[in-house]
């Protein structure tokens, strides 16, 4: 037991306890680390694989789309129902302030793109230069240099005001605390959460679950595919926000990643 479940215990009820601490699941935590990188290797930032038959995605003023990261499972721990090779790639607007955000829609997939790769057989395209055209326009960059992912297969239990908290617990997530509570036992409580890049797990958000007001986002992207979070070096989501990609749990068992949630926000 972590001191965050120790807190938790401390402060909650038992049956509360109980119920968070039974909704504990496995992720895979994700690293940036200065290591060798390739075409084909989990990272961010650079230059991704991108088989020459594959077009190269757009935004609808047909500017390219920004290489943002990609995770190859095979370099990855084991994690159901997460596959277990193949590349997974993704792609925002970075001509766009909100890069690639519809606020009014988290399903327009105008500003963004996802990518899956069953393997890495085909040879990739050239993309050196792709936006040499544009290097005098304002762009707006999440991620500064290339860096490796290296995954580590971790425990996270739900604590955050997000849907999975509710559906899990039966209580909203901030009624709950401030029952309970102190508003300096919330604080620290909350200071104990991590917040990591990862592959699976329970989200975070600076600000409010896109899905908590949607029955029908909760239940159709009810499964963290990948969240990228801003650190004081390499990735920045505007002012020290995080990422998150949602998909369905079946169409992730099935390998269909054409319909994926993107959403960020930050302090």
């Amino acid at each position: 037991m972590n001191k965050l479940e120790t807190m938790i215990q401390k402060y909650l009820s038992a049956e509360d306890a109980k119920k968070i601490s039974a909704a504990k699941r496995q992720f895979i935590a994700l690293e940036l680390t200065d290591d060798k990188t390739t075409n084909i290797c989990s990272k961010v930032g650079g230059v991704g694989y991108l088989p020459k038959s594959v077009k190269y995605p757009t935004n609808t003023d047909g500017k390219p789309l920004s290489f943002l990261a990609q995770i190859n499972f095979a370099e990855m721990p084991k994690l159901s129902p997460f596959p277990e090779q193949g590349i997974l790639a993704f792609y925002i607007d970075i001509f766009d302030d909100l890069m690639g955000l519809n606020l009014d829609d988290p399903k327009d997939h105008s500003g963004y793109q996802v990518f899956y790769f069953a393997d890495s057989s085909e040879p990739s395209q050239d993309l050196t230069g792709i936006f040499e055209p544009y290097k005098n326009e304002e762009l707006y960059e999440v991620v500064e240099n290339e860096k490796r992912l290296s995954g580590t297969l971790s425990e996270i239990i739900p604590m955050g005001d997000f849907v999975e908290f509710t559906q899990s617990v039966g209580k909203d997530f901030y009624g709950m605390m401030e029952d309970n509570l102190s508003d300096q036992q919330i604080d620290d409580l909350m200071d104990m959460v991590p917040i990591e890049s990862a592959i699976g797990g329970y989200p975070f958000f600076t600000q409010t679950d896109p899905r908590e007001y949607d029955q029908g986002l909760a239940n159709n992207y009810n499964t963290l595919l990948f969240q990228l979070v801003s650190d004081d070096d390499n990735v920045m989501w505007g002012d020290s926000g995080v990422a998150n990609f949602f998909i369905n749990q079946e169409k992730l068992q099935n390998l269909d990643f054409s319909d994926v949630m993107y959403n960020w926000d930050c302090y």
